[in-house]
């Protein structure tokens, strides 16, 4: 298959990984770049903007227009937050960080501990950006897309 130019909306596919939703998923357009919102209510789908019905979701996975777009996993979320842990200078704060990834209720205990060190909590987005960039970037790659469209300010001054 070769790469398929499409004019990818950046914040939508953001989203897209970021949305965990039992009752829905999400589908990247390949003709206008947008991401639609495919709820399995059918209630749902009337008062939603950016809905598509299953039945037209699955007619565009089928012909091939459509791809879904599965959210990031939490255990990739998980070790970027390990990843992070581990680039911590502040010996304190590394240690802090490692138990509080230990065991349920990580992800909370990790940002309850970075929200008292504001400087190292930026830090922390701006990782978590670039992880996530990266990971769209791959899954761009995998589905041999090629975007069209400028990725967001951010997004360009960490990538050139």
């Amino acid at each position: 298959m070769s790469r398929r130019h499409v004019p990818v909306d950046w914040l939508d596919l953001e989203i897209a990984f970021e949305t965990h939703a039992e009752d829905s998923a999400s589908v990247l357009d390949l003709r206008t770049g947008k991401v639609h919102f495919v709820p399995f209510d059918e209630e749902v789908l009337a008062d939603a903007e950016e809905a598509m019905s299953e039945e037209a979701a699955d007619r565009g996975l089928a012909e091939g227009w459509l791809v879904r777009v599965d959210p990031l996993e939490s255990h990739d979320e998980y070790d970027w937050m390990a990843q992070f842990a581990a680039s911590v200078d502040d010996h304190r704060l590394r240690e802090l960080l490692d138990v509080a990834l230990d065991g349920r209720g990580a992800f909370r205990r990790f940002k309850d501990v970075l929200a008292r060190w504001p400087k190292e909590r930026e830090r922390w987005f701006k990782f978590r950006d670039q992880c996530l960039w990266d990971a769209m970037q791959e899954w761009l790659a995998e589905n041999e897309i090629e975007p069209t469209t400028a990725p967001p300010r951010h997004a360009a001054d960490d990538n050139g």
